[in-house]
């Protein structure tokens, strides 16, 4: 019905990856285009590089936020998922959905909560679930405004300031590494 070439076709670019060095070290990370969704694909396309990079050291993957195919990507083939979440209806639902993925390709996970003292009464129900779910809990940090002014200073706020909130941050950072 329609005439030769009246429909073009071309492949669509929806995002770049990069291999990268920085002052901490080798980082594999991907760059979307604007609007464009995250796919599993492109986690899994960022992992595999990691790996090459990797020298046989473990890779730490920041896995994307909520709980479809690029979390799926992230978590398999993992040793351990970190679920970061925060004390609100839907932190605990995602950090819920998240163990289910977890637990279903069989990696063992722990929970990071984030904001902890935003709202009490929901981070405790958190460790209420993650413990009845066999989950490990890894810390609980504060909420800190420091951590925006240490973003706008380029450094992470452990660098930019010493307090309660930097040692909870090492504190759980030693006690995922007890974990592994």
């Amino acid at each position: 019905m329609c005439n030769y070439d009246a429909v073009l076709r071309s492949e669509a670019v929806n995002g770049e990856w990069y291999l990268s060095e920085t002052r901490f070290g080798p980082m594999a990370h991907a760059k979307l285009g604007p609007a464009e969704e995250n796919t599993g694909r492109l986690v899994t396309l960022v992992r595999n590089k990691a790996a090459t990079m990797s020298d046989g050291e473990k890779t730490l993957i920041d896995g994307a936020p909520g709980t479809g195919c690029p979390v799926i990507a992230s978590i398999t083939g993992a040793e351990y998922a970190l679920i970061v979440t925060e004390p609100t209806v839907s932190g605990v639902h995602d950090m819920e959905r998240v163990a289910e993925v977890a637990e279903h390709f069989g990696v063992r996970a722990g929970v990071l909560i984030n904001k902890c003292d935003l709202n009490k009464e929901m981070a405790e129900s958190i460790r209420s679930i993650a413990k009845k779910r066999g989950l490990d809990i890894i810390g609980m940090i504060p909420y800190d405004e420091d951590f925006t002014r240490a973003q706008m200073a380029g450094l992470s706020i452990v660098e930019y300031t010493s307090s309660s909130t930097t040692q909870a941050i090492k504190d759980a950072w030693e006690q995922l590494f007890r974990m592994l």
